[in-house]
């Protein structure tokens, strides 16, 4: 089973809407499994219309509980917390989206009153359309450990994928280079990387192709949004063809993208023969001759 994991250094540049074109082309050539592991803002199945199926409660996080029973009101606890989780004058109570679960005020309390436990912060959802299953995390607002939860979502995908018979995942992944991106990218048979023509997008692209070098996965690059700054677009150019990055093939601004967003379809499923959706086409055929059957 091979992974192709689709990534963008800045977020904005029309990743998840190409993700979902190329899902819809290469499930007409491969046994497919989409997954979604940009879990702080997941909007694949936005994108393709799906709907949701089922889903499961996720627990990768810990927070401090305090026993009202034990707790003597010194508030020793407050006064360890350096993230000032623990609020309250008279009485100690336990701000959930500041807790990190560290353990401070449990070892500092000299009542023993606090317990560090398990908390709930997000969900694995089930997705699908009539050709197509999706598997998504989705963290909760004011939640972390986003790259535990990538990583849950990454098994499940391959479960899902072996009780379907499906021989190729294509993520969409998250933007920027943290814990998320990281997960996303282990076990990647290859990253695409789409990125804009602007000075901002390439910036981030570079600090992107540095971590994907620590993995050693092969890339590709697809130029998304371009005939508006021809310049930007050159240097970009210039830049991959220095790192050895290859491009997969360029994307053209058009109306087209967006109607399909708001339509809540593919491109190349909601205007088949637009501009983007035949580049889109081309860049599935490319993609396809670097992973191989």
């Amino acid at each position: 089973m091979k992974e192709i994991v689709v990534l963008s250094g800045k977020g904005g540049v029309g990743k998840s809407s190409i993700t979902a074109s190329l899902g819809d082309i290469l499930a007409e050539r491969y046994a497919l499994l989409l997954a979604d592991t940009d879990v702080d803002a997941p909007n694949l199945h936005l994108v393709l219309g799906a709907r949701r199926d089922s889903f499961e409660e996720i627990a990768t996080s810990e927070k401090a509980v305090i026993d009202d029973d034990k707790c003597a009101r010194c508030m020793v606890c407050a006064a360890t917390c350096r993230f000032d989780a623990i609020i309250g004058e008279d009485k100690p109570i336990v701000a959930f989206y500041a807790c990190e679960g560290c353990g401070a005020c449990a070892i500092a309390c000299p009542e023993q009153a606090i317990e560090i436990r398990h908390a709930t912060n997000g969900r694995v959802n089930a997705y699908s359309t009539p050709l197509l299953h999706v598997i998504g995390g989705e963290l909760y607002i004011g939640e972390s450990s986003s790259g535990r939860l990538v990583d849950i979502v990454k098994r499940t995908a391959r479960r899902k994928a072996e009780d379907i018979g499906a021989k190729l995942i294509l993520t969409d992944g998250p933007p920027g280079i943290g814990c998320p991106v990281i997960a996303s990218i282990k076990g990647a048979a290859f990253v695409l990387i789409v990125t804009e023509p602007s000075p901002a997008a390439l910036h981030d692209m570079a600090r992107l192709l540095e971590v994907i070098g620590f993995f050693k996965a092969p890339a590709g690059l697809v130029l998304n949004k371009t005939g508006r700054q021809p310049r930007i677009e050159k240097i970009i150019q210039d830049f991959a063809d220095n790192h050895g990055l290859p491009i997969l093939g360029e994307i053209p601004y058009d109306i087209a993208m967006p109607l399909a967003i708001s339509m809540a379809q593919p491109v190349v499923t909601a205007f088949p023969d637009s501009p983007p959706a035949l580049a889109i086409r081309a860049i599935a055929d490319r993609l396809a001759e670097a992973i191989g059957p």
